[in-house]
């Protein structure tokens, strides 16, 4: 059971030029021939879009044997395993510092989690991209 990602194509392609500005700088820096240039960027730009849209087709969470994946951003998944569960709760409303932004804060939710043999602890899911709307992740997990 899976629970499909909400970004689309578009945004893996813009995604995947973001390390060309670097590429781009380094080059002019260095100063290399122009086909030496074309042909790094045109290497880097591959092994970017590869990159992104690996990352981009997993799905936002999904689970597999008694473990729960959950994707919470660009390369973090989360794991909880079933068979050591618990209880578990969703929680929404929460908040948490943004560093370098103007709003200073930024909504989360979280998951409360109790583990056999262990405190209760929370995951924080900052990634309301994929997992927020209409509390996709909640009811995924509810089912």
């Amino acid at each position: 059971m899976a629970l499909a990602r909400n970004r689309n194509y578009f945004q893996i392609f813009f995604a995947s030029l973001s390390p060309l500005i670097f590429v781009v700088l380094l080059l002019a820096e260095l100063q290399f021939d122009w086909a030496y240039s074309l042909a790094i960027i045109i290497l880097c730009y591959l092994a970017s879009l590869i990159l992104w849209f690996k990352n981009a087709s997993k799905p936002a969470a999904w689970i597999n044997k008694s473990e729960l994946h959950i994707r919470d951003g660009v390369f973090d998944t989360d794991i909880i395993h079933k068979d050591l569960l618990e209880s578990m709760r969703y929680e929404i409303g929460h908040k948490r510092a943004v560093a370098g932004s103007n709003a200073g804060e930024a909504e989360m939710h979280i998951l409360v989690i109790k583990m056999k043999g262990f405190d209760e602890w929370t995951l924080p899911i900052k990634d309301l991209v994929e997992h927020g709307p209409n509390l996709r992740l909640y009811k995924f997990i509810s089912l």
